[in-house]
């Protein structure tokens, strides 16, 4: 029984990280959207290919769209690489439209945080990259399962 209780309480812990991951990003979004706005420039704008192996060793390939853009904040200028906060792996249509959308000398808006303006980004409202809640839930849910049957059917 303890040692299902020792496990429930891993595997939970793993749950919360999990779960922490994916509403800090969404909150830090969030608090980009109020964030001020100065035109940017576009630098470069290129699709980049990221080969990776997954989990059950099958080789994949991924797109990046490296976007860098530089903005100024009272008289200092910055640049950044952040279209969006989150993972930035796409398809290969979905990548090229944002290399589209953010073309090379462009100006769009950049949204900087105040009290750091060397953090900004291009597109804080987009939900693409942020992490899902599912992997944070399943572990917690397993977790209070291990805990439950260890408890109601000790060996």
């Amino acid at each position: 029984m303890v040692l299902s209780i020792v496990f429930m309480i891993v595997i939970c812990t793993v749950g919360v990280l999990f779960m922490y991951k994916a509403v800090s990003g969404r909150l830090k979004s969030n608090k980009a959207k109020s964030w001020p706005t100065v035109p940017g420039r576009v630098l470069t704008s290129e699709v980049i290919e990221d080969r990776f192996r997954n989990a059950t060793g099958k080789a994949s390939i991924a797109y990046v769209p490296d976007v860098t853009f530089e903005y100024n904040v009272n008289g200092t200028s910055y640049t950044s690489k952040n279209v969006i906060f989150g993972e930035t792996t796409y398809d290969y249509l979905t990548a090229s439209r944002i290399c589209e959308k953010y073309a090379v000398d462009t100006t769009p808006p950049v949204y900087y945080n105040p009290e750091l303006p060397s953090e900004a980004v291009l597109a804080p409202w987009s939900t693409e990259g942020a992490r899902s809640f599912i992997p944070g839930i399943f572990f917690i849910v397993a977790g209070l399962l291990v805990g439950l049957f260890g408890i109601l059917f000790p060996s």
